[in-house]
Parts: structure tokens; sequence; C-alpha cells
């Protein structure tokens, strides 16, 4: 499938700032399934680009705005070509070998540990909040596949989708307490579930192709799930607030330990300026 996405993000200020200094993770990812086939970034006030990839493999676009100033425009356009139609397609280990492949795995790549040893406020260890709720126990017999579907459900019924229940990184406790909360939540969710397992697994941040007819809650922005490393299978995607395994429909643009690692944007300022809540528009059109 290709599609064609166009993010536009506008930051207005009260009071002018400068030194503006940017990160921008918006180019989706180079993967086996996808593909970029042509993009534009453009920058108003008028900047020069600089790009890198980070620790993850994400492409970072970088700018810094020097003059006084008191709105800043991002748009950015891309083609992009995913070819992921079946995620199901591959065939399993048993449950024993599964846990001798992660082990071997990460024996051999140890910086996949960040994705089982991680720890923040986002997403703690889950032993440290083992009498909150009846976690998802992971079965050593039973084959990995079934029981992160299991885990995906079991997100959905403890937990509410309300768009603005909670701010951006939302502390974990905090989620906890309120027991709703909006995808990149319901991510967090189920990464320390995963992790708890012994699993690697790493937050995922992109865009997600709807139908125009589709029955959906979820707000035209930025899309947040979860990959998890499956043996025989690789980085496999699952979409805890929409109960569904990641297809064609899904364009993942950066990945990281948590949310704060795959932001879109973040940067800082000087100047008196306090900034104001991001007026962002998104469209992804399926070609």
């Amino acid at each position: 499938m290709r599609y064609l996405i166009e993010h536009h993000t506008t930051l207005n200020f009260e009071l002018p700032v400068f030194e503006q200094a940017v990160e921008l993770r918006l180019l989706p990812r180079e993967e086996s399934y996808q593909k970029v086939l042509d993009f534009k970034i453009e920058v108003e006030p008028e900047a020069k680009l600089f790009h890198y990839l980070d620790a993850y493999g994400n492409h970072v676009h970088y700018f810094s705005e020097v003059p006084r100033h008191d709105r800043l425009q991002i748009r950015f356009r891309a083609e992009v070509e995913n070819t992921l139609s079946n995620p199901f397609d591959y065939i399993p280990p048993s449950p024993q070998e599964e846990r001798k492949e992660v082990e071997r795995l990460l024996r051999e790549q140890p910086r996949l540990n960040d994705f089982v040893l991680s720890v923040s406020e986002i997403v703690p260890p889950l032993a440290s909040f083992a009498s909150a709720l009846p976690w998802p126990a992971y079965d050593p017999e039973r084959e990995l596949l079934a029981q992160l579907q299991e885990a995906m459900r079991w997100v959905a019924e403890h937990f509410t989708y309300l768009p603005g229940a909670t701010e951006v990184h939302c502390p974990f406790r905090e989620l906890l307490d309120k027991r709703s909360g909006v995808c990149q939540d319901f991510a967090h969710l189920l990464l320390a579930i995963v992790r708890h397992w012994g699993f690697p697994a790493r937050y995922v941040m992109g865009y997600q192709h709807l139908a125009p007819d589709a029955e959906t809650e979820v707000y035209p922005a930025t899309h947040a799930w979860v990959e998890v490393y499956l043996p025989g299978r690789g980085w496999l995607g699952f979409d805890a607030t929409q109960q569904l395994l990641a297809n064609d429909g899904y364009i993942p643009v950066a990945v990281g330990r948590d949310s704060r690692d795959a932001a879109p944007q973040r940067g800082c300022y000087k100047g008196g300026g306090v900034g104001r809540e991001p007026l962002v528009e998104l469209r992804v059109v399926g070609q």
C-alpha cells in the first residue's frame, strides 16, 4: 500500500522567543516491508536542516531558529510504501524454543536489553506495582503470540481510552490512578507487561491509515503502539488501543524505550514567551 502523509505543526508563543533548537522525528523508518519514496520538510521562519540517525535507527532532523520569532511552522510531506499485509505470516517455534531463542539473542545482541531492562517513571518495573492489579502472567507452556493478544485485551478491559485524560509522558502511577488514558499510555502499559515477562518490547510512534468509513475514537494524530520481538518472526506490532496487530495500515516512524525516545518533536528556546498547545494537522491518504 502506498500513502501520502502530510503533517503540519504550528507553535505560537505569547511573547517572542529566540535561539530555539528543535529535533524532529517525522520521517518513517526504512524497514524490510517499508520504503520512503519521497519526502520534504519545510520550516518557517526558514532554517537550515541537518540530519542524523539516533541510537535506535530513527531519522532525526534538527535545526535552530536564532532570531526572535513568535510563531514556528513545520510542514512535512512524504510518500511511503508499506507491504506488511499479513502479520501472522510466520511459523512460531515451540514455547520452550521461544524462550531459548530470546535468551540467546540477548546474549549476542546486548543492546536489545534496552527493551527489556529499561526503567523510568513512564514504564517502571511491574513488580513495583504487583498489588495494584491482577496483571497478566506469562505461561512458559504456551505460545507468546496468543499471550500477547490476551495482554492487549486485558489492557482494554481494565483501562478506558479517553482523549485528554493524561498529559504527554504521563507517569505510570498517574495512569493507574485514573484507569484511563490515550494511545501512548496503552502502549506503556503493554510495554511494562511484556518486559516483566522478559521479552524485548519497544515503543513505536507512527502514523496509522484508517479507512474513510472506519468507526474510531482515535483523533487524527500520530499514533503509538508496541513492537515485541517474536522468535521466528522478528519485531511485530501490537496496538492495545485498537486491539490490532500492525499491518500495512501502520507506518512506524520512531522507536525507543518509551515515548520520550520517540517524540515527533522536542526542543528548547530562550525568551519570555510561554508555549501554547501546538496546532497539529495530519492527513494520511492511501494511494
